[in-house]
């Protein structure tokens, strides 16, 4: 057997030893084949990686990052990735930007993660460009700028990257950088969603739910917030828990919305919390629970949920759940006027979840 790469060059026999173990690691990643087993993958990747293949060790440093086949461990993780990008590997250099703007490992640097984005994003890493724009629209490490934000997001897109697409979608919908267009947000919601993102998945059916860029559709919607409920997004599933709670698309079934929006608030979803804790201060499909409601619209007032603002100031008035306190239902009633929902029980299809 010839020791060759792809490229037709010669490799030394530990390289192409190195490519064996991580090609087989490869497969056993993506099920090519053979069965998926992370364990197996992790196990090719590190027999690479002690080889010196710069793929393989890049590859072991993302299992490490997600608990694939190995123990989650961010600090081995950045320890591989690190090696890698100093190895020249360009998603080792875009993913070690993530570690200076999360702050898990090394201390926080919005600058410097800002800087490797935008070193990815010169040589065109979707990627980078997409965590650029994203530095862009929030003002971290760079000077805030909307429109730069969105060219990052649609040259991301362009490259079929998803979340890029599903980014080009919001800055449509919202007019951010670019004039709002509907129809083009729900475009590019729908090509994210057509490569198995869930945010967008979740986004298109909240197109379909309010007609929002394409007619309405509720047998649509609820497709799409179930497609997204399987790939783990509980707003989703908390969007899917008001359908059956409304009737739309599907047969109204009260108690099978509470089933969806516990699941949703178990997940830590504000919508969810948001959700069930309507049903429970009503009784609907439930028995009524006011204090529960009540610790629910609060959990979900702490995710800076607006809805749930103007849900808690009347139980603070109204002595729902807790004791009166004129005060706190004033304060909270004001943060529900800014966030523009001045009254309570405001519907949860209000606006797409981002």
């Amino acid at each position: 057997m010839s020791n060759e790469n792809v490229n037709g060059e010669q490799l030394s026999p530990t390289d192409f030893l190195a490519k064996k173990y991580f090609d087989q690691a490869e497969k056993s990643f993506t099920g090519d084949g053979v069965p998926v087993d992370f364990a197996k993958a992790a196990a090719g990747y590190a027999q690479s990686a002690k080889l010196g293949y710069t793929p393989a060790i890049f590859s072991l440093g993302v299992c490490y990052i997600r608990g694939m086949g190995v123990k989650h461990d961010e600090q081995r993780a950045y320890e591989l990735i690190k090696q890698a990008a100093d190895m020249g590997n360009l998603d080792a250099q875009f993913t070690l930007g993530h570690f200076y703007f999360d702050g898990s490992v090394v201390e926080r640097d919005y600058d410097k993660a800002a800087k490797i984005f935008r070193d990815a994003a010169d040589k065109n890493h979707p990627g980078g460009l997409n965590d650029l724009g994203f530095c862009y629209q929030r003002g971290l490490g760079v000077e805030q700028d909307q429109e730069k934000a969105f060219d990052c997001f649609y040259r991301a897109a362009e490259a079929e990257f998803a979340a890029a697409q599903n980014n080009v979608g919001d800055c449509y919908n919202f007019g951010r950088g670019v004039k709002a267009d509907g129809e083009k947000a729900y475009l590019y919601y729908y090509r994210a969603a057509q490569n198995g993102y869930a945010i967008a998945q979740n986004n298109v059916g909240m197109c379909y739910l309010n007609g929002r860029g394409v007619k309405p559709d509720f047998a649509q919607a609820v497709h799409w917030f179930e497609e997204a409920g399987k790939l783990g997004n509980p707003v989703a599933v908390a969007n899917l828990g008001f359908c059956y709670e409304s009737g739309r698309g599907v047969e109204k079934n009260a108690e099978k919305a509470v089933q969806l929006y516990t699941i949703a608030a178990d997940a830590d979803s504000a919508p969810g919390q948001y959700n069930l804790a309507k049903a429970l201060r009503d009784g609907n499909g439930v028995k009524a629970d006011p204090e529960r409601a009540f610790s629910l619209f609060k959990r979900s007032a702490e995710q800076q949920f607006p809805v749930a603002f103007a849900e808690l100031a009347a139980c603070y008035e109204q002595g729902i759940g807790t004791k009166p306190d004129a005060e706190l239902a004033a304060k909270y009633a004001e943060l529900a006027k800014t966030a523009g929902y001045p009254a309570a029980s405001a519907t949860e299809s209000d606006e797409i979840k981002e």
